[in-house]
């Protein structure tokens, strides 16, 4: 089995006021690793684009057992997991300089038809993958199963926020989470992190952000019945 390795050092632009990696970057690294490894499996964005094909992440479960600081030298490690019919999980490890895990984490992906938006599964794309488990893996994320919020705020989202897949990329929903959450705020690093996308936000449009923090858990997601997304930080 091939296990993609990603090494990096810590940078001035990826660490807050606490000198300590920001939420976003975290994901932002992991989402390098990814993409990296996904173009070494022959699955990258050449490939899928002739297919007319974008990879979407559906939900992200993150155990932090502390975060990279300023200067630190880390190394991302990154696998797929078996590829089950439309879904495709994968897995990452942060290592620190002695090789300790620091970060660990869960993702299922998915691959979307770029003008419809809709799901393609692996026996159309013919892209399908039967890697064995290490056996270091943490579980599969499951949709959040309680969520508490007692405020709200207005967000419009920036050009800045959007990728080359046209919507927000999904490592900048943290950096919402951060601005907003009280424990981000007074320095505290998250201990776990559980996110599920739903739906895509768009260049230009306004949305509801709902938002509260209940002892140690800071809740985030968009407003209505079917929030777009959701995500919970615990501290």
């Amino acid at each position: 089995m091939e296990i993609y390795t990603l090494p990096c050092k810590i940078r001035s632009r990826d660490v807050n006021m606490f000198r300590h990696m920001r939420s976003s970057q975290l994901f932002e690294l992991l989402q390098e690793a990814a993409t990296d490894h996904s173009e070494r499996l022959g699955a990258g964005v050449g490939v899928i684009r002739r297919q007319n094909l974008m990879w979407v992440l559906a939900r992200q479960n993150v155990e932090i057992a502390r975060m990279p600081h300023y200067g630190e030298a880390v190394t991302v490690e990154t696998w797929p997991g078996k590829t089950v019919h439309s879904l495709y999980p994968r897995f990452y490890r942060l290592l620190d300089e002695e090789g300790e895990a620091i970060v660990n984490s869960s993702s299922i992906w998915m691959l979307v038809d770029m003008n419809e938006r809709a799901l393609v599964p692996s026996a159309q794309s013919g892209i399908d993958f039967s890697f064995d488990r290490r056996g270091c893996e943490i579980s599969l994320p499951s949709p959040p199963r309680s969520f508490f919020t007692d405020k709200s705020v207005s967000f419009t989202v920036p050009f800045s926020y959007v990728d080359m897949n046209g919507h927000m990329n999904n490592t900048r929903y943290f950096d919402l989470a951060d601005n907003l959450s009280p424990s981000a705020l007074a320095g505290r690093d998250p201990i776990r992190i559980l996110v599920e996308y739903s739906a895509e936000l768009k260049l230009g449009c306004s949305y509801e952000l709902l938002y509260g923090q209940e002892g140690d858990r800071f809740f985030l997601k968009t407003g209505g019945d079917k929030p777009l997304f959701r995500i919970v930080m615990d501290y």
